[in-house]
This record gives C-alpha cells, structure tokens and sequence, in this order.
C-alpha cells in the first residue's frame, strides 16, 4: 500500500528508509527467527549500486538486528540506521536531515499504515 499525499516520483528518490520486521524480512526479530526476503538483499544492492542509499528505521534492539543483517550480508549497505524503541516519526525525519535530503527525496517502507500516516502529518512531502 503506498499513502502519500504527493504523487509518487520515484525520480527523486535518494534515500529509502526501510522497517524491518514484516517489511525488510519477514517475521518479528524478537519473537524468534526471521525469514529473509531476498527480493529485498538483492533490491537494497542494486540500488546502492545505482545511487540510492538505504537506511533503517526500526522499533527493534539495535544489537540483534545489526547481527541479523551482518549475516545476511547487507548492513553495510544502511546508513544512518535508527534501531530503537522511540517513536518512529521524529527518527525518520532525522534520517532525512543527518543526509542532508529534502523530505521529497525520501521513501520509507513499513508494513504499519500508521506509522506512513504518522510521517506525513510531519511532512507531507516525503514518499510513504
């Protein structure tokens, strides 16, 4: 489901800032074991390769999913990863600002809708 208030331009997108549970992978970290959703290794690679930086923005432990993804061979390909237990609203647009993007080059995926709607009634310019 995209929810956006602008139309999607995938033409400015700089940054993706990714959820992780039921988004990145499959499953929740801290209930046992996570599937990963390859799709979505090779996707975080080949836009990296094209450009496109990755980011996090997870309610998780830090520690736990940084092992997860030093397994799955990607977390180098994050930058700025936010991985805590805060409000996600306020973190995503950090992210935005520590990268120093404009809200209209950012795209953040997560499987919560009101997590999206939450990031809007900040800023309705960046892509949900």
């Amino acid at each position: 489901m995209i929810i956006s208030s602008e139309k999607l331009d995938i033409s400015k997108i700089k940054v993706i800032i990714w959820d992780l549970d039921h988004t990145f992978w499959d499953g929740i970290i801290t209930e046992g074991e996570i599937q990963p959703i390859q799709k979505n290794i090779d996707l975080i690679k080949a836009l990296s390769a094209h450009g496109i930086v990755n980011s996090i923005c997870s309610k998780n432990y830090y520690d736990e999913c940084k092992s997860k993804l030093i397994e799955l061979g990607v977390w180098e390909y994050f930058v700025f990863p936010s991985i805590d237990w805060t409000p996600k609203t306020n973190r995503v647009i950090q992210i935005i600002k520590d990268m120093n993007l404009r809200p209209v080059n950012a795209l953040f995926l997560d499987d919560e809708p009101a997590n999206l709607q939450r990031v809007l009634s900040v800023d309705d310019s960046v892509m949900c």
